[in-house]
């Protein structure tokens, strides 16, 4: 008689327990999926992704710079200085007649050297060794000049003048940009690319279906432009120098130099 109670309550006991283990498991898998949730939205968040970006292009040069020498040779230094001093002022004064303003000019060198008659008495193989006599037989005067232009177009007639006048060493010729026009290039050209890198960047995240949400550094590698300069040796002998013009004019070709810049950025990802 009494059976069927007690029957009832162990089966609702046991209902109860069935269901309590039930909630249990839920709520264990639903803290172990929001676990997993929390560390992919972290690993998200510390995604980097690191990119090169370059850009160039080619720059026609805006300044010149010219080295013009005059050097003359004789017995004693005195006569050397003054035919010298007689040759540079005729060249400077010829430079400015063909527009060569005075302060694009300066001296860049000047030397007074004396030459040598090497002698020896006696032998290599004597001992002791042979005595060596020097003995002065001339001097030499170098005076040089630096020419610093941003008038491109009179570079050959400049330098045609200038041998014409004296000039009997023109020991390099030099094109490069100007501060402020290196300036602006350089910054445009590190303008594009930062853009290139972002590009790059952009289209890698949406491949891995993310999106670029900030900079993690950024370094700027290198801006490379003109060369140094290198010597451009075009020697005459005085006699040359000195003779009246002839010919066509000495051709001078500036060109155009390739410029580069060069960024890598790290990129955050989320």
């Amino acid at each position: 008689m009494n059976a069927g109670p007690i029957a009832s309550s162990t089966i609702a006991m046991i209902f109860l327990a069935a269901a309590a283990l039930s909630l249990s498991v839920f709520n264990d898998h639903n803290a172990y999926a929001q676990n997993i949730i929390q560390n992919v939205s972290n690993a998200s968040s510390n995604s980097t992704l690191s990119v090169v970006g370059n850009a160039q292009t080619m720059v026609r040069p805006d300044k010149v710079t010219l080295s013009l020498a005059v050097e003359t040779t004789n017995i004693t230094a005195n006569t050397a200085l003054n035919a010298n001093s007689e040759a540079m002022n005729k060249v400077l004064n010829a430079l400015k007649a063909a527009g060569v303003r005075e302060n694009e000019t300066s001296t860049s060198f000047f030397n007074i050297s004396p030459n040598y008659n090497l002698t020896q008495q006696g032998q290599e193989q004597d001992f002791p060794p042979p005595i060596e006599s020097r003995d002065i037989i001339s001097y030499t005067v170098t005076n040089s000049i630096t020419v610093d232009s941003y008038n491109l177009l009179n570079v050959s007639k400049w330098i045609d003048t200038a041998v014409q006048a004296g000039v009997n060493d023109v020991s390099s010729i030099y094109f490069s940009l100007s501060d402020a026009k290196s300036e602006l290039i350089k910054n445009d050209l590190l303008k594009q690319a930062v853009t290139s890198a972002k590009g790059k960047a952009d289209i890698a995240a949406s491949a891995l279906g993310l999106n670029v949400t900030g900079v993690k550094s950024i370094n700027i590698e290198s801006i490379n432009g003109f060369p140094p300069p290198e010597p451009l040796m075009a020697r005459e002998t005085v006699a040359e120098a000195t003779a009246p013009a002839a010919g066509p004019p000495t051709p001078i070709i500036a060109g155009e130099q390739e410029v580069k810049a060069r960024v890598h950025i790290v990129f955050l990802l989320g």
